[in-house]
């Protein structure tokens, strides 16, 4: 129940990953707003990386690129890190900044209404480990759940026959012990080429059924020295620059993907080159099928986690056929040959395309979001961010806001900071009370971004995730990845209705920006004072103090 003194501004933020954690420092951190709550349904904050714990996991973009622009970490091991290491990072941020007071595990969202007569976001959750449900209000409503968080459940006839452990990669059973077992895979996107190669370093046998093929790449990984952690930490200039350098040849491999002479000619001279690895990777007996008929970049690219030199084990085989049925003891494929397995491993993938599942979203009139979005041929939201009849709710990582080459966690953060110019600044100055995107505004940039999409190869004819179940594209950037940057870095304030708010707003825009210089100046002052020959403990007390009372002047 709604306090009837909760008047002011608070938000709600769905999720703990990095898209969560982004939202709560800029909001902590640069409005200097604390009123928020941030709900995750896991027992703890890192997203994708806690859910993810299958052996192999990692990534494949150099993880000085795949961090927060607010915490660059010099103590990166090497070029391409592992899920324990990601998920440190994602620890260590949380409490440097001080945002794990805001986090509230092992709670879900199992749903949300506008109240228009409280002008709030009535928000249903469940603790999970008590089962009591209750809810919540917030002025703002923020779903930060991701897109590879919620597993894609496959039905294959008699799989409830098997009488062995059977589980998705991102549900893995670490109580179950593979070693000298039989092992099915089931599926070959990146977690299946992450996984076979690590199961058959003590599996007995692992058997891979993949109906289609991959483009894989090579994936060298450079293991850091400690002279270059030490560079990165003294010299962060080199550091974002060699972060830089990263994102621009990201965004340059991007171009294959686009039917521009440079594109045609980029993904014709990518292809001969995947080719060739494959081939020289690979058992003969494989090739008729292992290199895919569909042009690079419809489905997402592979960069080989040893997955193809595994091919050459000789306890490891690969069948490129769909499955027919799975018996008590094992598999009959769909070209009939049949195999008996210990235990099967679902590599089927995530829900990309169904946005804030599982969670029933209900607008301003009632209407449920999926509704909504099925009426539209699937999820569209206004540059990935804002949804019509939805007021005062953003959704990060939304619908066509996945780089296609570059990194998830810039995606994140450029949405983050459109959030914050677009809604979260208008809302605290005063502007308005309610702020919601206008339905030709939404329907117009999402048209803009499909005719795109239609002259990329992620309209090629492959079977992938992007795609939902009304055939259209609901994942994929028709652009460069810092296209979308500069798409959302001048909010159009005339694509939204605004209504409530107050007169004084310029005025309060004037004082935060003043503010948020004097936090700028004061914080320099004080970096010189401490750095200073004669500095001592007064110095020291007076510069917190000083923080401490602009911080404060900013809160307020």
């Amino acid at each position: 129940m709604a306090s009837s003194y909760d008047t002011g501004l608070n938000a709600i933020i769905i999720g703990a990953g990095p898209a969560g954690i982004a939202m709560a420092y800029q909001l902590k951190h640069t409005l200097g707003f604390k009123d928020f709550t941030v709900y995750e349904k896991l027992d703890g904050v890192g997203g994708t990386w806690r859910t993810n714990t299958y052996p192999g996991c990692g990534c494949d973009l150099p993880s000085h690129l795949y961090s927060f622009s607010f915490n660059l970490n010099p103590n990166w091991s090497k070029e391409l890190c592992e899920q324990p290491e990601i998920l440190q990072y994602m620890e260590d941020t949380v409490d440097k900044f001080d945002l794990r007071q805001h986090v509230h595990p092992s709670v879900e969202c199992t749903g949300a209404q506008w109240d228009q007569k409280r002008r709030k976001w009535a928000v249903q959750l469940k603790d999970l480990q008590s089962g009591i449900a209750y809810e919540r209000f917030a002025s703002v409503f923020v779903s930060a759940v991701g897109a590879i968080s919620f597993p894609r459940d496959v039905k294959f006839k008699g799989m409830e026959n098997f009488k062995g452990p059977m589980f998705h990669t991102a549900r893995w059973n670490h109580s179950v012990n593979y070693e000298g077992k039989r092992v099915a895979v089931i599926g070959n996107g990146c977690s299946a080429a992450q996984v076979v190669p690590a199961l058959a370093k003590s599996a007995a046998f692992v058997k891979q059924y993949a109906r289609s093929a991959q483009w894989y790449h090579a994936r060298p990984n450079h293991v850091f020295t400690r002279f270059e952690k030490l560079m990165f930490k003294y010299l962060p200039l080199w550091q974002r620059l060699l972060r830089l350098r990263i994102f621009l040849e990201a965004d340059e491999q991007t171009t294959t993907y686009f039917p521009t002479a440079k594109g045609l000619k980029a993904r014709t001279a990518a292809e001969a080159e995947s080719k060739e690895y494959i081939y020289s990777r690979t058992p003969e007996k494989y090739w008729d099928f292992i290199v895919p008929d569909f042009p690079l970049g419809c489905k997402r690219r592979i960069f080989d986690p040893d997955y193809l030199d595994a091919l050459n084990l000789p306890n490891v085989e690969l069948l490129n056929h769909g499955i027919k049925e799975i018996t008590e003891d094992g598999i009959i494929s769909s070209g009939g040959i049949k195999d008996e397995f210990d235990i099967i491993i679902l590599g089927t993938g995530f829900q990309v395309a169904k946005f804030l599942t599982p969670m029933e979203i209900f607008g301003m009139h009632g209407v449920a979001l999926n509704k909504q979005w099925n009426e539209s041929r699937g999820a569209q939201a206004y540059l990935g961010t804002y949804v019509h009849n939805f007021p005062n709710l953003a959704i990060l990582f939304g619908p066509n806001t996945f780089p296609a080459n570059n990194s998830a966690l810039f995606a994140c953060e450029t949405q983050v900071d459109y959030a914050i110019k677009s809604l979260f600044k208008p809302l605290i100055d005063g502007r308005a009370e309610i702020i919601e995107v206008k339905q030709s505004a939404e329907d117009r940039e999402t048209q803009a971004i499909h005719l795109g999409l239609n002259k990329t190869v992620f309209a090629g004819d492959c079977s992938n995730w992007y795609i939902g179940e009304q055939g259209r594209n609901a994942a994929s950037w028709p652009g460069l990845a810092r296209s979308f940057w500069w798409k959302t870095y001048f909010p159009d304030t005339s694509a939204f209705n605004m209504s409530g708010g107050s007169k004084l707003w310029r005025v309060r825009t004037l004082r935060r920006f003043l503010l948020s210089k004097l936090f700028v100046i004061s914080t320099v002052a004080v970096w010189f004072a401490l750095s200073s020959t004669g500095s001592s403990q007064n110095i020291m007390t007076s510069a917190r103090d000083l923080l401490a009372s602009v911080q404060n002047l900013r809160i307020v």
